[in-house]
């Protein structure tokens, strides 16, 4: 199994280099590819143009990465959807790392796209190995993640209609659209129609869900689906 390739932004250097270290000696086969203490550095450590994240800087080597650990307090005053943006603009997953004590600036990183949420203070063991989850397609749901959208109202704003919850739970839960028709005895252009409706209803309250692991996110955030669901057949369908 290839390493996960992962990197670091924070503004202390002592966690960025225990990050190092970690991953060095990591049972979850993971390498540090970036560690920097802003997005831009780390942007431009990685051969990416800051200005425009989704390019080569001039004359830079690209260097891939699939998961950033992310810090949404930083000492450049940055906003963390501004952060989550441009690394995902760059083509990378984000993994909130922080002390998830303000609910506000997690709910603000999970709007913008960021994954998953994981504390500082705990192991950076477990840091690396939610990384590796998040870099497979596994959502990273926490106490604090499940608080912070509780105390969100937007969270609850998809106003889906009980035939479409129903269609997001089978659908997320790894069902192909042919097996969820079959299950709700429905046709199976009747599922693409309220897979479509879910979408749309999700991106107009600012919750894209573009993909099917998008669509099982949102079900976990929503309690639609248990996050310790097994996602092996949802992976089979992608």
């Amino acid at each position: 199994m290839p390493s996960t390739l992962v990197a670091v932004v924070d503004d202390h250097e002592v966690v960025r280099e225990g990050v190092r270290l970690v991953s060095m000696t990591s049972q979850a086969d993971v390498k540090l590819v970036g560690s920097a203490s802003t997005v831009p550095d780390l942007l431009d450590q990685l051969g990416r143009d800051p200005g425009n994240p989704a390019l080569t800087g001039q004359g830079a080597k690209r260097i891939e990465c699939e998961v950033v650990l992310l810090d949404l307090s930083l000492n450049d005053r940055s906003r963390p959807s501004a952060n989550v943006e441009a690394l995902r603009a760059a083509g990378m997953k984000v993994l909130i790392f922080s002390i998830g004590e303000n609910a506000a600036l997690i709910r603000e990183a999970l709007r913008a796209g960021a994954l998953g949420l994981v504390r500082k203070s705990d192991p950076l063991e477990h840091a690396i190995e939610e990384a590796r989850n998040i870099a497979e397609g596994r959502p990273v749901i926490t106490k604090e993640l499940a608080a912070a959208i509780d105390g969100d109202v937007e969270f609850a704003r998809a106003n889906l209609s009980p035939r479409e919850q129903e269609t997001l739970r089978l659908y997320a839960s790894g069902f192909a659209q042919v097996q969820v028709a079959r299950r709700m005895g429905i046709k199976q252009s009747a599922v693409k129609t309220n897979i479509d409706r879910i979408r749309e209803k999700y991106a107009r309250i600012g919750r894209p869900a573009p993909t099917k692991i998008d669509l099982r996110i949102r079900a976990i955030e929503d309690g639609l689906v248990e996050p310790t669901a097994d996602i092996t057949t949802a992976e089979k369908h992608l």
